[in-house]
């Protein structure tokens, strides 16, 4: 079972890094719908079975007889010893398990929680409410929301800022209200807390954080591929304009769709660029992903030779199988079969006692061992004269078999392994490199800030191209390039004050 976990989440995590390779050219070739749909790749990855075992590779037979023949060499003077080395790998993985365990639930109460109280604020505060979509959605205006978002998924909403009708003329308001329930015909809500449960179960993962939030970016590509389709070209403008004034600082729900500072810059540059994908094209795209996505989950899929293949490189770093299961802990050696119990009639022999059953623990210097040394052996003697010997397991292997954790330093890591085995003394040692795993905690923190420095430098370079193009754009009014370039400057500002903030 722990072995087919490891196996899912590498198996997603390269899916995600696939996707994350893909989602450009293919949102350039066959437009930003395609792209969105990669991203059911890591998802059914999570939820694949096994593959069933007359399905698996021929390649893995050998594997598994040369495992048997191991076994016969080792099962009789070993006994018991393979079960204990496995029961102290247990607790590792138990007390990892145990961690990941609290952290995934910690992230989703948090979230939870926090959506909960977020979107209970909006409605508390709520201003105005009046229903559009036949009645199926409800739109409100909160001083609560900084941008036009969509929430929730049984009773759906649309809330918009209580300076909507101020700040936005007529035209951006129709668009804005278009694509917040475009967000609520696909679906994406939903997909939206599917996509988080998948960040839970890789709350560890870096690749998990850097996936979500290009997931959350090709989801309002996609919505505002679907708004622009069949309108006219020149309400791409009025689309851009209402783009940049929903622009605010960060996101306070991750299960409502928000339009953050840092989405800015794609979202403007796939409207200068999108263009209208014929059929053909699109149906060659659809048979492409769908090729590229049984390709990827077969490959993937737990029981192939590369799932194998993984699995085997995760034992040698840990140490610890993958593949067995938990053993139960050494029972001790049973006695004789007890005899049948006699017919009614003879009842009164069984008082004499005849199946007394005397047992003598002793130690001798064995015949058949070159070496001389002793060996413990358990002696049963029945009053019949007839004895059993069974040889019990040397204690001092099987605590030699378990291997010693420690913690310590290991020195400058350049990539090694945060845990390193050695054998000291003919016993085991699994050390712990405290040092590496600070020194990779401090550099994810660098990388993380430096990440933030270029996503804030890339986001005020894109509002500046925006405030320029507008500028340059003849097909506008004076009033309509001073809102535009108002909005602009308001959203610039405010990215400087999370700056400092910073």
């Amino acid at each position: 079972m722990i072995g087919f976990a490891i196996e899912t989440f590498v198996a997603t995590t390269l899916l995600m890094l696939l996707v994350l390779a893909l989602r450009g050219p293919v949102r350039k070739a066959f437009g930003p719908h395609m792209a969105y749909a990669l991203w059911l790749l890591p998802v059914a990855r999570l939820i694949l079975p096994p593959l069933p075992e007359g399905w698996r590779e021929q390649a893995a037979a050998p594997v598994a007889a040369a495992s048997d023949i191991v076994a016969v060499y080792f099962v009789e003077p070993l006994g018991a010893a393979p079960a204990a080395g496995a029961e102290g790998s247990f607790g590792l993985w138990m007390v990892l398990l145990l961690l990941w365990a609290l952290g995934a639930a910690a992230f989703l109460v948090y979230h939870l929680v926090s959506h909960s109280r977020y979107t209970a604020n909006l409605l508390r505060r709520a201003r105005v409410d009046r229903t559009v979509a036949q009645g199926k959605v409800r739109v409100i205006e909160t001083d609560a929301a900084h941008g036009p978002l969509a929430f929730g998924i049984f009773r759906k909403y649309v809330a918009f800022p209580r300076d909507f009708s101020e700040r936005y003329d007529e035209q951006e308001r129709d668009l804005a209200l278009a694509h917040e329930l475009g967000h609520h015909v696909r679906g994406d809500l939903i997909a939206n807390w599917i996509a988080l449960i998948v960040l839970a179960l890789h709350w560890f993962n870096p690749v998990a954080w850097k996936a979500f939030r290009a997931f959350r970016a090709d989801q309002e590509m996609a919505c505002d591929a679907l708004v622009l389709a069949g309108r006219a070209q020149a309400l791409r403008h009025a689309y851009g304009r209402a783009i940049v004034k929903s622009a605010h600082g960060g996101a306070v729900s991750a299960a409502c769709h928000l339009h953050t500072i840092n989405e800015v810059k794609g979202r403007l540059r796939m409207l200068s660029k999108t263009r209208q994908f014929s059929p053909a094209r699109a149906a060659t795209g659809l048979i492409g992903i769908g090729a590229l996505s049984v390709a990827a989950l077969g490959f993937t899929a737990s029981g192939t030779s590369a799932a194998e293949t993984l699995k085997t490189r995760v034992e040698t770093v840990t140490g610890v199988s993958l593949g067995q299961e938990v053993p139960a802990p050494p029972a001790p050696p049973e006695a004789a079969e007890a005899p049948e119990a006699p017919e009614a009639p003879e009842a009164p022999e069984m008082a004499e006692g005849p199946h007394k059953i005397e047992r003598h623990v002793y130690r001798y210097s064995a015949d058949d061992k070159k070496d001389g040394k002793q060996v413990r052996r358990m002696v049963i003697v029945r009053a019949d004269g007839s004895k059993d010997e069974i040889d019990m397991p040397d204690v001092d292997k099987i605590r030699a078999s378990i291997p010693e954790i420690r913690d310590g330093k290991c020195g400058k890591g350049d990539g090694k392994p945060t845990v390193e085995n050695r054998a000291e003394g003919g016993k085991k040692i699994m050390i712990i490199c405290t040092d590496r795993i600070e020194m990779a905690a401090a550099d994810a923190e660098r990388m993380a800030m430096r990440h933030k420095a270029m996503g804030m430098d890339s986001a005020r370079m894109g509002l500046r191209m925006a405030r320029r193009s507008i500028e340059d754009e003849t097909n506008m009014t004076a009033d309509e390039r001073a809102k535009a370039l108002k909005g602009i400057d308001e959203a610039m500002a405010e990215l400087e004050k999370q700056r400092d903030k910073d």
